[in-house]
C-alpha cells in the first residue's frame, strides 16, 4: 500500500489557514474548503482533505481550529483533545505519515498578541523540539501592508526570542504566501521533501502511554489556562473591592439622605404640632373673653 504523506495546519483564528488550504488542493476539490471573511471562525472540528500529486504522492492536508477558536461551546481543551485524537489515530495507522507541520500568521498584524502566543507555545509542544525541521511558519495577508512594513514585521518575528526564533533556531523555515495556488503548492512541495516524523505529542500519548494532562502540550494548556484563572479571580477580588467601595459611599450617602429625610419629617411634625397649639391659645382666649 503506497505511503501517505500529510501536513497540518495550525495557527490563530483568522489567520488565513483555510485559505491556504483552498490554495493548496486542486481545484476540484476547493469548493469543499469553508473559508471565513471575518474574525470569526469556520473551522470547529479537524478537517482533511486528500488528493493524488501529479507524482502519484497520496497528499493529504490537515486544516485545525485555533486555540483562540471563537466559535460558542468550543474552548482550548476540545481543541486539543480534538487535535490529539486525529495526531493519534494517524499515527497508528500503517501508511499515513506526517511530512510537514504548518503554522500561519497574519504579517498584518502589528504585533503578537496573548491569545497568538498561546497558540504559537501550543504548537510548539505540540510538536517538540525533534519535528521542527519539518516546520514551515507561514505568513499571510502580504497585500495588506507594504513592501517595507512586511519585511520589517518579517524581521521582528525572525529576531524575537518570544517569538519565532526559538522554532527556527531549531530547523523551522519562514515563508511567505502570497495568496496564490502556487505558492501554497511551493510550500506543500518544500515539506513533502522533508523525511517523516513523529510529533511529540504522538510519542507522549502512545509510546509513553501518557495522559492527555501530563503531556507537554496538556501541561502548557493547564497553565494557561490556570493564569486565565488568577488573573480572573483577581478581577473579581478588584470587583467586590469596588462594589464594597461604592456600596459603603451608597451606604453613606444614603444615611445623609435618610438623616435629611429624618429631619424634614421632625420640621414638618413640629409645624403641625405648633399648629394645633395655635388653635388651642385661641379656644382659651375665646373661653376667657
Amino acid at each position: 500500500m503506497k505511503t501517505e504523506l500529510w501536513n497540518s495546519i495550525m495557527g490563530p483564528t483568522g489567520t488565513g489557514k483555510s485559505s491556504f488550504v483552498r490554495n493548496a488542493v486542486p481545484l476540484a476539490l476547493s469548493g469543499q474548503v469553508q473559508v471565513g471573511h471575518s474574525l470569526e471562525s469556520e473551522t470547529s472540528e479537524v478537517q482533511p482533505i486528500e488528493w493524488v500529486n501529479e507524482d502519484g504522492v497520496k497528499i493529504k492536508l490537515v486544516d485545525t481550529p485555533g486555540f483562540d477558536d471563537s466559535r460558542q461551546g468550543l474552548n482550548d481543551t476540545d481543541v486539543l483533545k480534538m487535535i490529539a485524537s486525529f495526531l493519534e489515530e494517524e499515527y497508528r495507522g500503517t501508511v499515513s505519515r506526517v511530512a510537514g507541520l504548518i503554522y500561519v500568521h497574519r504579517i498584518a498584524d502589528t504585533r503578537m498578541g496573548g491569545q497568538s502566543k498561546n497558540n504559537l507555545r501550543m504548537f510548539h509542544k505540540l510538536c517538540g523540539d525533534d519535528s521542527l525541521k519539518n516546520v514551515a511558519i507561514i505568513t499571510t495577508m502580504w497585500d495588506k501592508v507594504t513592501a517595507e512594513e512586511g519585511q520589517q514585521r518579517e524581521q521582528e518575528l525572525r529576531s524575537g526570542h518570544n517569538l519565532f526564533k526559538p522554532l527556527l533556531d531549531k530547523g523551522a523555515v519562514m515563508k511567505r504566501h502570497d495568496g496564490t495556488p502556487q505558492s501554497a503548492s511551493n510550500i506543500i512541495n518544500y515539506l513533502l521533501g522533508k523525511k517523516s516524523t513523529t510529533v511529540q505529542i504522538v510519542h507522549e500519548l502512545v509510546e509513553e502511554q501518557k495522559p492527555l494532562e501530563e503531556t507537554a502540550a496538556g501541561a502548557e494548556l493547564r497553565g494557561i489556562i490556570n493564569a486565565l484563572l488568577e488573573k480572573h479571580r483577581k478581577e473579581i477580588c478588584e470587583m467586590q473591592e469596588k462594589m464594597m467601595r461604592e456600596m459603603e459611599g451608597m451606604r453613606k450617602e444614603m444615611m445623609k439622605e435618610k438623616n435629611k429625610a429624618e429631619m424634614e419629617v421632625a420640621r414638618l411634625r413640629k409645624q403641625l404640632d405648633d399648629l394645633k397649639r395655635g388653635v388651642l391659645v385661641r379656644e382659651k382666649l375665646g373661653v376667657m373673653e
